[in-house]
């Protein structure tokens, strides 16, 4: 139940990101809403999702999962990972400030953790299976991060936001006055007008 919410919330935000690449900020709110549901829901659920637990079972005398310390504290780590990353990717797609400093950590943080894996795989050959569920998941995060960290911003501009110029203008105008107030609140006004 866990992973088919898991990829039914992926499947959300991907059709969702289509339609914005589309349609354009018509979509804005409900992708952003399904990226930040997602960054939740790792967060919150990543223990279960991780160890294929069911949350009734938590509860029950009879199904009692088998957890231990090293499942526990990955699952726990890499929850807080992917939900980092989630937001990342939302903060790249929203052109909020520290977006490029965010999905640099956030492919940092990435790389450790299949750093992280790579080693306690090798030393925990039993946990082999558990481990590999985190490779598929970091790969497809890292590539998604380093891809929106490596595109020029001006290029993505053009492309997510191609409907709205004086947005594009206002948000160069900041890039190019960082400490001009006159230019933060045009950039504010011009962000509020697609909300």
């Amino acid at each position: 139940m866990m992973k088919r919410i898991e990829r039914a919330a992926i499947g959300i935000v991907s059709l969702m990101i289509v339609l914005r690449l589309i349609l354009g900020t018509n979509v804005n709110v409900v992708l952003m809403v399904s990226l930040v549901l997602l960054a939740i829901y790792y967060l919150w659920f990543g223990v279960l999702l991780f160890n294929n637990v069911e949350f009734h079972q938590l509860f029950s005398k009879y199904k009692n999962p088998k957890f231990n310390v090293f499942k526990i504290s990955s699952s726990i780590i890499m929850g807080l990972i992917y939900s980092f990353s989630t937001l990342s990717v939302m903060f790249a797609l929203y052109f909020y400030s520290n977006m490029n400093f965010m999905l640099g950590f956030a492919f940092v943080l990435i790389f450790l953790s299949v750093v992280f894996i790579v080693f306690f795989n090798r030393l925990k050959k039993a946990e082999k299976s558990y481990l590999y569920q985190f490779y598929i998941r970091s790969a497809a995060y890292g590539i998604i991060c380093l891809f929106l960290l490596i595109t020029p911003v001006e290029k993505r501009l053009e492309v997510l936001f191609r409907d709205h110029p004086e947005f594009v203008e206002a948000y160069k105008n900041h890039l190019e006055n960082p400490d001009d107030p006159e230019a933060e609140e045009e950039l504010r006004k011009q962000r509020n007008r697609f909300r």
